[in-house]
């Protein structure tokens, strides 16, 4: 950890009793004019010599200003005339000037960098600091205190990443809409994206590893090939029912005969990024939360594809079977009652 704030040089700092400074007929300008006169010294006049300007300077003699107690003999003239020692109204204290003022956007700044430890996440890293900030530094409405560097630009990443990722869902949405020609269908696949995020977390829970932006690349590989399974399996359960299926007979058979290309699509490339995911080589460990990404939600969202999504495909289309029926039986009893009218 280090800082760009120096050990500073010991200065002495005046602390000036406003309330008392008012009282005794001063002000700050008249104060810190004198103060500043009696140690710095100030130009009472000039007079030349030879042609030459020459400053009068008056100051307090250097055998007056050695010690800091020598302040308290300084005095002030207030309004009615009065000599007003600096003791009445102010003290010093000892404390130390920095050596050199950073600031940004017209603010003193001061940077802590710190590297974490290998294998901590900048998460757990981040909570700490927080909490460490929380708990030794006084909460005070001038200062400010900001994050920034890897952590800053990981959340700015996940922002991006995060809406790039909603965006491609959005896309593959819309092409699955036109070719299945439904609005209903694509909701069934595209529920398979948010499953597949469950075996992601599951599997770096499993081997421990820490979530980072390569994830969120992953994630977006992850978007686009998940649902290929899902559009296999509602596609020919749409065929099924063309042919004269019923609903839950055409569920059934559908996932029935698409278990084993499911599996074998979905086992070719799990295995083809095992050996990247669970056993990187020097120089791929930056590509591996991709592989161990993909890997975690191909295999659980794949095994949703096959149990959970006839169920709902069922479900879904089941209840607009029955609101179809319920229409078809108002309109023939509308019907029958014209008819009857008629008669």
């Amino acid at each position: 950890v280090t800082s760009d704030q120096e050990d500073g040089l010991p200065q002495a700092e005046i602390v000036i009793d406003r309330d008392r400074m008012y009282e005794l007929g001063l002000n700050i300008y008249s104060v810190g004019g004198e103060i500043a006169a009696g140690i710095n010294g100030t130009t009472a006049s000039r007079f030349t010599k030879d042609g030459d300007d020459i400053d009068v300077v008056v100051r307090l003699a250097e055998k007056d200003k050695t010690k800091l107690a020598d302040l308290d003999l300084i005095n002030v003239v207030n309004s009615q005339g009065q000599r007003i020692p600096l003791s009445s109204f102010a003290h010093y204290k000892e404390t130390k000037a920095p050596v050199t003022i950073y600031r940004e956007n017209q603010a003193r700044v001061i940077h802590v960098t710190a590297n974490p430890v290998t294998g901590l996440s900048l998460d757990k890293v981040q909570s700490g600091i927080t909490k460490l900030i929380e708990d030794n530094i006084p909460k005070d409405e001038k200062v400010t205190i900001g994050v920034s560097g890897a952590f800053e630009d990981m959340m700015e990443a996940v922002v991006n990443f995060g809406l790039i990722i909603i965006m491609a869902a959005i896309l593959v949405f819309v092409v699955m809409a036109s070719q299945f020609e439904s609005l209903i269908d694509p909701f069934i696949v595209i529920l398979t994206i948010p499953l597949s995020f469950i075996g992601v977390m599951a599997i770096y829970a499993i081997t421990r590893n820490q979530l980072n932006v390569i994830t969120i690349m992953g994630l977006l590989v992850l978007v686009g090939t998940i649902v290929n399974n899902g559009i296999v399996l509602v596609d020919y359960t749409n065929l099924l029912r063309k042919r004269g299926y019923e609903l839950e007979e055409a569920c059934i058979e559908a996932a029935r005969n698409r278990l084993r290309p499911i599996l074998m699509s979905t086992l070719t490339t799990v295995i083809s990024l095992a050996p990247m995911a669970f056993f990187p080589g020097e120089g791929s460990q930056s590509m591996q939360p991709i592989s161990l990404t993909v890997f975690g939600g191909m295999t659980f969202g794949s095994l949703m594809t096959l149990f959970l999504m006839p169920t709902i495909y069922y479900i879904i289309n089941n209840r607009r079977l029955r609101k179809a029926a319920k229409k078809a039986e108002k309109a023939k009893a509308l019907e029958a009652k014209r008819a009857e009218q008629a008669e």
